[in-house]
């Protein structure tokens, strides 16, 4: 084939020309594998740049470009003068290349003589675990850090609970206007009654105002008593403080005081 004929033909089976040959003087051209997508057919045309004449043979071979587009050499270069057979069998070629079982691309030949993946995909492996590994560890202390927040956000619910139920409980008697009344001293530590005053002080309940505080009639000894309990209801808290405290005691029915 002369040079008009070498040209014409890779022209028509859609070759271009490369701008520069890094390895000598010809020219070379290339296209895409009409089957395989990262694949491309490379001719050494034997063609001259500077004298636009033959000066060898025809040369051909595969390449592979990888995600990086370096290109990787797949296949060994073979020379012809008939150019049409060389691109048909260096087309048929592609079949026979090994292909990286990890991510499908073809291997070629590297300076080591091992046959490796052209898209080195052995080199991201360990960044992978390290990223895996990473997240994992973040995973776990964004997890923990959140089970430490639930658990001190519920620790701290239970405990305002607990002060919260704490400082509203009191003692109550459920008094109603027209009980007859006496009065007990109750020790706070004990709970233990330290004075009964019944049969020495009776009154009776007339009134119950808004603040559970009760107008009683004392009809009996009255004044044996320095201090007369007023309300039916008295926070825990309050008593606390106290040695003892003066608290009605209902003589006309069956009650008793309770926490609330």
């Amino acid at each position: 084939m002369s040079t008009v004929q070498r040209k014409a033909f890779l022209k028509k089976d859609g070759f271009t020309q490369h701008k520069s040959n890094a390895r000598g003087n010809t020219i070379i051209y290339s296209r895409k594998h009409s089957t395989e997508k990262f694949v491309r057919i490379v001719v050494d045309s034997g063609i001259d740049k500077n004298t636009n004449k033959i000066c060898g043979q025809a040369k051909a071979k595969l390449v592979y470009i990888n995600r990086e587009n370096h290109w990787r050499v797949i296949t060994k270069e073979v020379s012809s003068n008939t150019i049409s057979s060389l691109v048909q069998s260096q087309s048929k070629m592609v079949s026979s290349v090994p292909q990286c079982k990890h991510c499908n691309a073809k291997k070629f030949t590297a300076k080591s003589g091992n046959v490796v993946c052209a898209n080195a995909c052995w080199t991201t492996w360990g960044n992978k675990k390290k990223t895996q590994k990473k997240k994992s560890q973040k995973t776990v202390e964004k997890k923990s850090q959140q089970t430490t927040q639930k658990s001190s956000q519920k620790k701290s619910a239970r405990t305002y609970k607990k002060k919260s139920q704490k400082k509203s409980q009191e003692y109550y008697l459920h008094l109603k206007v027209g009980d007859l009344v006496t009065v007990e001293n109750i020790a706070i530590s004990s709970q233990k009654i330290l004075q009964d005053y019944e049969g020495k002080i009776l009154g009776m309940i007339t009134k119950i105002d808004d603040d559970n505080n009760g107008t009683t009639l004392w009809t009996t000894n009255a004044t044996d008593l320095l201090g007369h309990p007023k309300s039916n209801r008295i926070n825990r808290d309050r008593v606390q403080s106290l040695f003892s405290w003066s608290r009605f005691k209902v003589m006309s029915r069956k009650v008793e005081w309770v926490i609330k």
